[in-house]
């Protein structure tokens, strides 16, 4: 009698949105030159079941490239469409939800220590690689990751950050 292989269990796929990815997808002036392929590739990963999440520093990251643009008639309209988008974060109806957690000591003590990064933030600071918002969403990643049955990366597209967008 032959066994059959046990199927292996595939975990659901979470990805966190890094502000390289959101900008895209927001269309904001002078950073959206890859906007077609994220939005295509948004939509392959909707179809096989990725669920986003929108972490905080995405949001004031992008705020603050939003707030940033020069032209006043560009800065307005891509503003309206940021409040909206956050608007139907809000109420659930766009295609990520928020990782609704608290700031509190033992996540700025995980930001502190650079996360999974094994590179605390002043150690960041100086070798120059992530910020405090992009360890801010690796913290944010992690603290999710230990809570939830999923494999749980973080969408960017920039290089350094790539290098922590799984986890170790």
């Amino acid at each position: 009698m032959r066994h059959q292989p046990r199927s292996r269990l595939r975990l659901p796929v979470v990805d966190f949105l890094d502000t390289s990815v959101f900008v895209e997808i927001l269309d904001v002036p002078h950073m959206n030159a890859h906007r077609a392929d994220v939005l295509a590739e948004m939509d392959t990963r909707l179809k096989a079941k990725v669920r986003f999440v929108l972490p905080t520093a995405t949001v004031v990251e992008t705020g603050n490239h939003v707030f940033q643009i020069k032209e006043g008639t560009a800065r307005r309209k891509c503003a309206g469409v940021f409040m909206n988008m956050l608007r139907k974060t809000a109420l659930g109806e766009a295609p990520w939800v928020l990782h609704e957690r608290t700031w509190d000591g033992p996540f700025l003590t995980a930001l502190c220590d650079g996360g999974t990064t094994g590179m605390d933030l002043a150690a960041h600071a100086v070798c120059q690689q992530l910020g405090t918002g992009d360890l801010s969403i690796v913290a944010e990643r992690d603290l999710y990751a230990s809570r939830a049955q999923a494999e749980v990366r973080i969408w960017t597209l920039e290089a350094t950050m790539g290098t922590w967008a799984e986890l170790p």
